[in-house]
């Protein structure tokens, strides 16, 4: 979509170009302003230019969630590593191996 907007930024000028060139000849005729609104062609170049407008408010929206994710990704690559919290249920070896014999040290005498 991002490839687009120079083209519909020049679709917009051009049919902008096309309306007000309308208007004057509708003006040169002699129609009053309600009729040159009325007028079809009239009301063609706004609806391309309006759509033109949305289009590039679009494009418009997704560059700035670009430079959004950009600045979210250089923060994260800035900030220090965090370790990951030792695990808790791990024992040492030699409390095992004690709490293991006082185990068997009372089954064993029975």
């Amino acid at each position: 979509m991002l490839r687009k907007k120079p083209y519909i930024e020049e679709r917009k000028t051009v049919t902008e170009e096309q309306l007000l060139g309308r208007v004057e000849t509708l003006k040169s005729i002699g129609m009053t302003e309600s009729q040159i609104q009325r007028d079809a062609q009239v009301r063609h170049f706004k609806g391309k230019i309006r759509q033109a407008k949305h289009q590039l408010a679009g494009i418009l929206e997704l560059e700035n969630q670009i430079i959004r994710k950009k600045e979210i990704k250089a923060e994260k690559l800035a900030a220090p590593k965090v370790a990951p919290p030792k695990k808790r249920h791990a024992q040492d070896p030699v409390k095992k191996k004690a709490k293991r014999e006082k185990q068997i040290a009372p089954a064993a005498a029975d």
